[in-house]
């Protein structure tokens, strides 16, 4: 592995709200030479924070912001248990009936009993059609980690309509693996076919390449760096919490691993401190966000929740979207949208309107 070269910023969170701060000055100012035009920031996930972090750093260059699906209290010591989105995602699994996290739950025990002799590796490859054979334990490894990905990102674009986000998927992927799952008697089997769902639903993939980015191409590589240096988030499983094998997490494992793999020195707790306070719950200064997370979604485990009934200093609405997945509210309407989604854009469309209204706007920005 190669270090981190000498021009990426030690603190990339603040290093791009420092940029959208340029680049906003800019694009009233002087391109569209609007300065006193009302902004909202918005955003999804990662950028769900941005969104929050940008108002609160900057809450003279935006006037509220959208933070959608943002795990903004998922640092280290803010979740009161790291398995919380295992949990999540083990409950919409349940939730589909047919013994289908049952099944999930058992299949990582007979995965690593194949596992051991070259026949039952054979037995693995064909049952889950990888393009590679399973030379060694150690291999297997790889399917035992792609199909944690897969139950993971699953949950995540557990959307009511086709979606390309992470992979070519169905309208409720999640339904369709359990459904697909329920029709075989054997668990492993069961397993294999629910995975086609997720990565040949189009029927065009020859085999299941276990060295490919299980995310999508999402950048996993750079969000690794990222990580490492500030957006350590920790998430562990448990089997008698989840439906998943036992997996801790250990921050001091983890930070050795950052400077080992990208020569970097961590900060687990920058953020967490810079934007939240000591313990990093404390908002009090902020103002005008509005947070929305789905209840299937399981970054929803590291949102932002109502603390004695408030979140901030001032009008910071929270949204529980229900069947809501990975900020489905900043996506486009869609006639399969349920209807708390629906709702919650006219909630958000009520905030901002409360908050560009001139009244609120008593201020002048001198661009």
């Amino acid at each position: 592995s190669s270090g981190i070269n000498a021009e990426w910023p030690l603190r990339p969170g603040e290093q791009a709200l420092a940029d959208y701060a340029h680049n906003l000055i800019w694009l009233k100012s002087s391109y569209l030479k609007v300065p006193e035009t009302p902004v909202i920031a918005f955003g999804g996930s990662y950028g769900g924070m941005l969104a929050a972090w940008f108002r609160l750093k900057y809450p003279s260059m935006v006037d509220g912001a959208i933070a959608a699906s943002a795990p903004l209290w998922m640092f280290p010591g803010m979740m009161k248990d790291c398995t919380s989105p295992y949990q999540v995602i083990t409950g919409v699994f349940r939730n589909q009936g047919n013994d289908c996290n049952t099944k999930v739950s058992a299949s990582w025990k007979k995965i690593n009993s194949l596992a051991i002799s070259g026949q039952g590796r054979k037995k693995l490859q064909v049952l889950f059609k990888t393009c590679k054979p399973f030379q060694t334990v150690s291999d297997v490894s790889k399917l035992l980690s792609w199909l944690d990905s897969m139950y993971f990102d699953m949950a995540m674009v557990n959307y009511p309509y086709p979606t390309s986000f992470l992979a070519d998927l169905p309208a409720w992927p999640v339904s369709r693996f359990c459904g697909a799952a329920a029709k075989q008697s054997d668990t492993l089997t069961a397993i294999a076919a629910g995975s086609q769902i997720y990565f040949n639903y189009t029927g065009t993939s020859k085999c299941l390449d276990l060295d490919s980015d299980p995310d999508g191409g999402l950048g996993m590589t750079a969000w690794d760096v990222q990580a490492c240096l500030q957006m350590i988030l920790p998430i562990c499983s448990d089997p008698a919490k989840d439906m998943f094998p036992k997996e801790p997490f250990d921050l001091k494992s983890y930070v050795q691993y950052c400077e080992n793999q990208w020569k970097s020195v961590a900060q687990p707790y920058w953020l967490k401190y810079t934007f939240g306070g000591i313990y990093g719950f404390n908002f009090k200064s902020a103002s005008q966000i509005f947070f929305s997370d789905g209840n299937l979604d399981p970054w929803s485990a590291g949102g932002v929740q109502q603390v004695d009934g408030e979140v901030c200093g001032y009008d910071c609405p929270k949204f529980l979207i229900k069947d809501g997945a990975h900020h489905l509210d900043l996506r486009g309407s869609n006639e399969n949208d349920p209807s708390s989604v629906i709702e919650a854009r006219y909630t958000e469309i009520e905030a901002i309107s409360r908050w560009i209204s001139p009244l609120a706007r008593q201020r002048k920005v001198d661009f």
